[in-house]
C-alpha cells in the first residue's frame, strides 16, 4: 500500500511538473489584421479575440485601417487623394513578430510599402484568413519589386491560399468526404448545420495542394479548406465565415482556434487553459 501511495505521489508530481512546464512555454503570439467598418463587424471579431484570450494562452496584436476605401458617396477630391495616397495601416509591421497571423482584411488600398511588407508576410508566415480575406483589396508593389510567388498582386487570394474568389453562392454546407478527421474541423458537426444563402462564395481552386474541409451539399463548392504550400511548406488556412459567424457561433470560434494552432504547428493542448 505503502509503495502504491508513494507511485501515485510521484505521479501526481509528474503530471504537475508537466503542467508547469507548459505554463511556462511563450503564448502563442497572433496578429490580428482586421477590416474596417462597414464591411464586416469588428464586434464579431472583438468577440472572437475575448473568447480566444480567455480560451488559450495567446498574445494578440490587433491591427486595424484607420480609413475605409472611399464609396459612391465619397466627395471626388477625397477619393482623388485617398487613391493617389493610400493612408498606411498603423503597426501592419508589428505582424513581423507574430507566429501567424489572422486576417479578414478587406475593401483597403495600401501604399506601396506597405503592399510589399503584407504580401511579404501573408506568403511567409502561418496565416488563417476569415470570409474576404482572398480578395477586395488594393495592392500595389513598387516598380521592378516582385515577391515570390505571387505573379499578380491581384491574385493574391490564390498565392497566398490556394483558392480564389469567383462570385456568390448560397446553400447548406456539409463536411467534405474523408475530411471528418482533420484536427480544425472534427468534432464540429455544427459548422455545417446553419446555411450560408448568399453568403457562400464560388472559388476556383488554383492549387493541387489544397485540402477541402467543408462544401457546399449540392454544388460541391469549397468554403473552407487548408493548405501545406508543396514549395514553401507555408501552411494556410481559409473559411468563409465571417464575423458575424464566429460571434453567434462556437463552433467557427473552435475551427478557427484550431486552424492558428495548425498553421503555427503547435499543439492546441499546450495552450489551453
Amino acid at each position: 500500500m505503502r509503495f502504491r501511495i508513494l507511485g501515485l505521489t510521484l505521479l501526481a508530481l509528474l503530471v504537475s511538473s508537466v503542467a508547469r512546464a507548459d505554463d511556462k512555454k511563450p503564448p502563442l503570439k497572433v496578429a490580428m489584421l482586421i477590416p474596417i467598418e462597414p464591411w464586416d463587424r469588428k464586434a464579431g471579431l472583438e468577440a472572437f479575440r475575448e473568447w480566444l484570450e480567455k480560451s488559450y494562452r495567446v498574445e494578440v496584436t490587433w491591427i486595424e485601417p484607420k480609413t475605409p476605401q472611399p464609396t459612391k458617396d465619397t466627395p471626388e477630391a477625397e477619393r482623388k487623394a485617398y487613391y493617389a495616397n493610400p493612408p498606411e495601416i498603423p503597426d501592419l509591421d508589428k505582424s513581423a513578430k507574430a507566429d501567424v497571423i489572422f486576417t479578414a482584411l478587406t475593401h483597403v488600398n495600401l501604399n506601396e510599402k506597405q503592399s510589399e511588407l503584407l504580401l511579404k508576410l501573408l506568403t511567409t508566415k502561418p496565416v488563417v484568413g476569415g470570409r474576404r480575406s482572398h480578395h477586395a483589396m488594393g495592392l500595389k508593389l513598387p516598380k521592378g519589386v516582385t515577391v515570390p510567388g505571387v505573379e499578380n498582386v491581384g491574385k493574391y487570394g490564390g498565392a497566398i491560399f490556394g483558392g480564389e474568389y469567383a462570385g456568390h453562392h448560397g446553400g447548406v454546407q456539409q463536411i467534405k468526404e474523408g475530411s471528418a478527421d482533420h484536427p480544425t474541423v472534427k468534432g464540429l458537426p455544427e459548422l455545417t448545420k446553419f446555411t450560408l444563402t448568399d453568403r457562400g462564395y464560388k472559388h476556383k481552386l488554383v492549387a493541387d495542394d489544397v485540402t477541402v474541409l467543408i462544401e457546399m451539399k449540392e454544388s460541391k463548392e469549397p468554403q473552407t479548406w487548408c493548405r501545406v504550400n508543396k514549395d514553401t511548406k507555408q501552411r494556410t488556412f481559409y473559411t468563409v465565415h465571417d464575423p458575424r459567424d464566429i460571434e453567434a457561433q462556437e463552433s467557427v470560434r473552435v475551427m478557427l482556434a484550431r486552424a492558428l494552432f495548425w498553421a503555427a504547428e503547435k499543439t492546441e493542448a499546450d495552450y489551453k487553459k
